[in-house]
């Protein structure tokens, strides 16, 4: 076979090498796409898990607002501090005394036990003022929050303009009107509404509250 003929049966360097180069880039491109892949589905589930672990939260938060009840421990029915709301809830096994707060960005909910004794729901009460003693049984809702914000149905306002909300450190200790020589009534707001200012915006949840009588314990 002649000279030439061999050639043409083989490729040269530079052709080999000119390969090696494409498929090398051809490589780079496809992992590009794969990694933006995998980085779209982390961001995904991430965002889903994110919902997901929200709405179970507002479910939980609207379930313990139907049953609040007046334990007469909390100085309101409805305590808000600028951070933390207090109240307490009815269970088929007691009242718990349960905590919605905003601790270092993270919305965090914390019960207490079921009492049925006064003095127990009272210790609870006394105890839930230090967070360092409680937060370790307190379950993370929702992370990377902001703020948090409680306002309470102006049930004075219903019948002429419709509900007013008022932050509730605004409206803690207002009273309605008694007759002469009555004990003073507390307001029992007709609504709640929660807000959350996340970094995808702000969040508000608004419930109805039932006509929470006094808790026997």
């Amino acid at each position: 076979m002649s000279g030439p003929s061999r050639r043409a049966l083989g490729f040269t360097l530079i052709e080999v090498m000119v390969a090696l180069v494409i498929m090398a880039i051809l490589a780079a491109l496809a992992f590009r796409g794969i990694d933006a892949l995998v980085h779209a589905k982390d961001s995904a589930l991430a965002s889903t898990d994110r919902t997901l672990k929200l709405n179970t939260g507002m479910s939980q938060f609207e379930y313990d607002m139907s049953q609040l009840v007046d334990s007469k421990v909390l100085p309101q029915a409805i305590m808000f501090d600028g951070a933390t709301l207090r109240i307490a809830r009815r269970t088929p096994d007691g009242v718990q005394l349960v905590l919605w707060t905003l601790q270092d960005r993270r919305w965090q909910r914390w019960a207490s036990p079921p009492y049925t004794r006064t003095a127990d729901l009272t210790d609870a009460w006394m105890r839930s003022q230090q967070w360092a003693a409680i937060n370790a049984t307190a379950i993370t809702v929702i992370e990377n929050v902001d703020d948090f914000q409680v306002y309470v149905c102006n049930p004075a306002t219903i019948a002429t303009s419709g509900c007013s909300w008022n932050n509730v450190q605004s409206t803690q200790g207002a009273t309605q009107q008694s007759p002469p020589n009555q004990p003073v009534v507390p307001v029992q707001p007709n609504g709640i509404r929660i807000l959350l200012k996340l970094p995808e915006g702000e969040l508000t949840r608004e419930r109805e509250l039932p006509r929470f009588g006094v808790a026997q314990t």
